[in-house]
């Protein structure tokens, strides 16, 4: 395992690579796209399964070397919405002129606050849907911060499990309600996810217990069982399909802790996953409109057209953590650090 700067993970930064390229060719591969080809990368659509495993490791080794509630909120602010607020605005512009018709100031307000379903309005990007279920991770983490209970975070999110196994049992009583609240905290159908990765940060740390070997076999039961619960791969793949993907992320982490995925860092990959979070973010509705142009303006063929795209959402995704990403969040975490300090001073 080596250690990049902030104590960043290399080979977690390799696999968000991989996860994102992953959602990017199954995104620019499926629908007409895929008529077009004969194929479509259905697999990619899982990529966010390990997207949500790295972040439970992630943000619990994180909050281990903080020491306020306050700094995990500002770190997550720093990390996600400066630059999300920079892709959301683009995506807005490239609306605007692909499709002025469906631009409205509302939906880009509502999307600046990474929430818009809570005011009934569509995400302007369909990847879009993922950073909610990240804010909820965030918010439980945040909780369990305030109230000084991460120590017990193994018998919290077990009963979170629990709580959410009932809740899908349990829903042909109340059909109504199951529907609305499935839609609007989505994280009930991929928190078991994050729980493996906070547990396989234990295992890594801490040794391998029988009981963690419990805790992933129950985190891998029920994140089998939400296939078909409101995620996305259910409209993709079979569930088999996902099941074995599901096992295939967990098999890579495994191997993770054994440290027998050294051989992925390369300057290559290791900047793919240093620009994942940006390609991620404008990769969809842009990189559908740029595929169509391409097609219909220069008569480009649907593999040329795939491949321009992908290079150009490659080289936008590259200027913004240039430019936006990474000095952004470096200015504001400096600000912060200073600020405590004179807190600290005066108290």
């Amino acid at each position: 395992m080596r250690l990049e700067k902030r104590n960043r993970i290399a080979e977690l930064d390799v696999l968000r690579g991989f996860a994102a390229l992953a959602v990017v060719i199954f995104h620019f591969t499926m629908n007409d796209n895929a008529i077009k080809l004969g194929w479509e990368f259905r697999y990619g659509v899982t990529g966010v399964d390990i997207f949500f495993m790295i972040s439970g490791f992630v943000i619990y080794m994180s909050i281990l070397r903080i020491n306020r509630a306050e700094d995990f909120v500002v770190f997550r602010f720093a990390r996600l919405y400066p630059t999300y607020w920079v892709c959301v605005t683009i995506t807005a512009l490239f609306v605007l002129y692909f499709e002025p018709q469906n631009f409205g100031l509302p939906q880009v307000i509502a999307n600046l606050t990474m929430f818009p379903t809570y005011f009934g309005i569509e995400d302007l990007d369909g990847s879009y849907w993922t950073l909610l279920v990240e804010l909820w991770f965030y918010f439980w983490i945040f909780l369990l911060l305030v109230y000084k209970k991460i120590d017990a975070i193994i018998n919290h999110s077990l009963v979170i499990m629990a709580v959410i196994a009932v809740f899908h049992l349990l829903s042909p009583y109340y059909p109504s309600a199951y529907q609305y609240i499935t839609l609007k905290i989505q994280i009930l159908n991929h928190f078991p996810l994050f729980f493996s990765g906070i547990v396989f940060y234990k295992v890594k740390f801490n040794g391998l217990t029988n009981r963690y070997i419990l805790c992933l076999c129950a985190s891998f039961l029920l994140a089998c069982y939400l296939h078909d619960k409101g995620g996305r791969s259910m409209y993709h793949i079979s569930a088999w399909e996902h099941y074995g993907l599901i096992l295939g992320y967990h098999l890579i982490f495994v191997l993770f802790i054994m440290e027998r995925l050294n051989f992925l860092i390369t300057k290559p990959f290791l900047y793919l996953g240093k620009i994942s979070y940006s390609l991620y973010l404008l990769h969809q509705y842009i990189g559908s409109q740029l595929i169509n142009a391409l097609q219909q303006e220069f008569s480009f063929s649907i593999e040329i057209a795939i491949l321009l795209t992908l290079i150009i959402s490659l080289m936008m995704a590259s200027i913004i953590n240039q430019y936006i990403e990474t000095p952004l969040n470096d200015q504001i975490r400096r600000w912060y650090s200073k600020k405590s300090q004179k807190i600290k001073q005066f108290a």
